[in-house]
């Protein structure tokens, strides 16, 4: 991607790919990643808001 610093264009290809913000980045998702994959494991039926189990039995009522 072009980009335009300090007045000059500038192409992203330049920066390093092992910049210090990419890094970071790269560590985060590392460690979202494995959290979800244990919440996945630890409870399969939770839902994406963080409910677990199915909302047709919620209210006790057969």
């Amino acid at each position: 991607m072009v980009y335009v610093s300090n007045g000059q264009v500038l192409d992203s290809r330049s920066q390093s790919p092992w910049r210090m913000s990419f890094l970071v980045d790269l560590f985060w998702g590392a460690v979202d990643f494995i959290g979800l994959f244990f919440k996945t494991i630890l409870h399969p039926n939770m839902t994406k808001d963080g409910n677990g189990g199915s909302s047709r039995f919620t209210d006790g009522r057969g």
